[in-house]
Formats: C-alpha cells, structure tokens, sequence
C-alpha cells in the first residue's frame, strides 16, 4: 500500500516537472521567436535608413552639381553687355536673401543637453528647447551677426524653428542635439554678447547642467538656404501690389 502511495507521488512529481519543462520550452521558443521577429525589424529598418542615406547623397550631389552648373550659367550672362548689371544685382540680393554659400570671421556655439538627464529630478531647463535655440539665434543678431546657421540649415528672413517632441525642427528638418550655431560677423562684439549674457550663464551652471562650448574662426563658411529647402513653398501667398 504504502508503495503505491509512493508510486503515485512520484508520478505526480514527474508529471509537474514535465509540465514546467513544457512550459519553460513553450516560454523559451516565444521569446527566441519575438527576439527573431525584433531582430528582423532591426535589420529591416537598418536596410532602410541605408538605402535613405545613400538616396540623400546622391541627390546631395546631383544639388551640388546643378547650383555649380547655374553658377558657370551666371557668370557667363555676367560678361555679356547689359545683363552684367543684371547679375550683379541678382547676386548682391541672392547673398542677402541667404541663397548663396557665405564666408568670412565668425562665431560657432555649441548646445547639448545636461548629461544624464533626469526628468524626475532635474528642471526642464536641463533639455534644449527651439526657444533656447532662437533665443541664442536672437542675441547674435542683435550682437551683429551677419548670416547665421543651424546644424548646417542656413536661416532666414523666414525663421521656423520650433519643437517637436523631444527634437527641434528648422524649415522641417528634424534636428538632434548636439546643436550648433553658427554666425558671420564682428567677433568679438559676437563674443561678448553671448560670454555677458546672464540666460546662458545660468544654464551653463551645474544645477540646469547645459553643456556650452564656443569657438572663434577667422573664416566660417556658412551653406545656401537651398541646400537644404526649396523656398517657393514660403512665397505663394505673396503678390507684388
């Protein structure tokens, strides 16, 4: 009798362990088969971001080639007569306009935000914001900057920068710290402006933990509007009276 009890328990014992067995193989061919269905969408978006990269360069470059052809185009028209007035004018407002690569002394600032960013704990000053951004953009300007740019976006008499999320949009390209301003004009009137000023100084301080580095050149070189955004878009409710 009593072995009978035994035979039974022992049963019932083996019987548990091959159901947990079951269940942990079950658990263990679920998470490799979501692991493999991650891992595919990983390398699919991979593939992805490739191919839009590789796309990007080439019409990069296929921009960079036209801008070259319509340059020799102009300077051309240029040497022929009455249309060299033309040109000249049409380069004198193409420059002002920012639809023309630009050099000369300058300034670049460089934001990031606090490392180890802790929304629990640290204020909201401790992330970048568009108005962080335009307000730097701002305090250039009025220290005489003369063209400006950000990440590589030239700006503007149409400035349009603004937050989305977590990341900061210029004339819709999607922007990631760290961010950088650049501006042409009197530097060391440019250097003041941004070194006295109180904002930047409190954010810099551990407490909000902005990291602000800045840098002087005798020759900054700043890209065309166009080379990153056609502006037609921003003209069709314009009409000369």
């Amino acid at each position: 009798m009593r072995d009978m009890i035994w035979k039974r328990v022992i049963a019932v014992f083996a019987a548990l362990l091959i159901g947990i067995g079951i269940a942990s193989a079950v658990k263990d061919l679920t998470t490799m088969a979501a692991g493999e269905d991650i891992s595919a969408d990983i390398i699919q978006a991979r593939e992805e971001l490739a191919f839009e990269e590789a796309n990007f360069r080439s019409l990069r470059s296929l921009n960079d080639r036209l801008e070259a052809r319509k340059k020799l185009l102009l300077n051309s028209l240029s040497e022929q007569g009455v249309m060299s007035e033309i040109i000249a004018e049409h380069a004198k407002f193409a420059m002002l306009a920012g639809l023309t690569d630009v050099k000369g002394p300058g300034i670049t600032i460089t934001l990031n935000d606090k490392t180890g960013y802790d929304p629990l704990k640290d204020p909201i000053e401790s992330v970048i914001h568009d108005s962080t951004i335009n307000y730097v953009i701002n305090l250039l300007w009025s220290g005489g900057a003369r063209a400006i740019s950000f990440n590589d976006v030239r700006l503007t008499a149409i400035s349009e920068i603004n937050c989305v999320g977590p990341t900061i949009l210029a004339y819709g390209v999607r922007q990631m710290p760290p961010y950088v301003i650049s501006a042409i004009g009197p530097v060391d009137k440019l250097l003041d402006a941004v070194q006295s000023d109180s904002f930047l100084a409190r954010l810099s301080q551990p407490e909000v933990g902005i990291r602000i580095s800045i840098s002087t050149d005798s020759e900054v070189i700043l890209p065309s509007f166009l080379k990153s955004r056609d502006y037609s878009h921003f003209m069709d409710l314009l009409e000369t009276p």
